[in-house]
């Protein structure tokens, strides 16, 4: 399984909520979705939940995470996608959820 990433263009994002992408993209599923728990334990170098809440509402902000529902939430596919899904049916679902919550 290949993951495609999108490095051109990072939205001006501080320099933690940067450093939080690769491995947001890394342990993304192949519908590029994660469970914000199990990120936030896996990449455990930041201990305080509101640091957490700060960088994930940044990239919340800038487009690069939709919320699905409690725990999950979808990475752009505008970011980055596997070659185990279908690009084209990551970037509909990711519109209808990002319109739905914009």
């Amino acid at each position: 399984m290949n993951k495609y990433i999108n490095t051109n263009d990072h939205k001006n994002l501080s320099r933690t909520a940067h450093a939080i992408l690769l491995p947001l993209m890394l342990l993304s599923n192949k519908n590029n979705e994660i469970n914000k728990r199990y990120f936030t334990k896996t990449v455990s170098w930041i201990s305080d939940y509101r640091t957490w809440n700060k960088y994930w509402k940044e990239l919340e902000d800038k487009g690069i995470l939709t919320q699905l529902d409690k725990s999950t939430w979808m990475v752009s596919p505008h970011e980055c996608y596997t070659d185990a899904a279908s690009h084209t049916a990551l970037i509909t679902k990711w519109n209808e959820v990002y319109n739905a919550t914009s």
